[in-house]
């Protein structure tokens, strides 16, 4: 009977550390993080009507509020803006050709553990509503 105990005892103990070892990747909560990095369009439309869109570039948050665009075809940053973040408020301030800094309003969201962003553009627009996902 004393070794049923023991026994039973060791293989909860076994059950316990191998529980406590297996924990779910850590999904980022702080947005000024999570927006680091490049993000490729993969849907834009008027929410939830949405069409798949063929990337031509992708967007790449970086860590200095900068927002800058790769283009594909030329191979090369064509735009340098700057962004922030203020609660589920993105601002873009893009720069016009006379040098005046337009800001544009956007409610973002992270969705599928942080690998999708979802901005919906708050002025009225054709379309308001794309989707990104994130790329190495």
């Amino acid at each position: 009977m004393k070794k049923n105990i023991q026994f039973e005892s060791l293989i909860l103990m076994f059950l316990l550390l191998l529980t406590a070892g297996c924990k779910k990747a850590e999904v980022r909560t702080d947005p000024r993080k999570t927006i680091l990095g490049k993000w490729e369009i993969i849907q834009k439309g008027n929410w939830p009507d949405m069409e798949t869109s063929i990337a031509t570039g992708y967007t790449e948050y970086c860590q200095d509020s900068v927002i800058r665009f790769f283009d594909y075809k030329s191979n090369q940053y064509i735009s340098n803006d700057k962004y922030y973040l203020s609660d589920a408020i993105m601002y873009i301030y893009y720069k016009r050709e006379d040098g005046f800094m337009v800001p544009i309003e956007y409610k973002y969201e992270f969705f599928n553990d942080n690998q999708n962003l979802r901005l919906d553009i708050q002025a009225f627009a054709i379309t308001n509503t794309c989707i990104y996902k994130r790329i190495k």
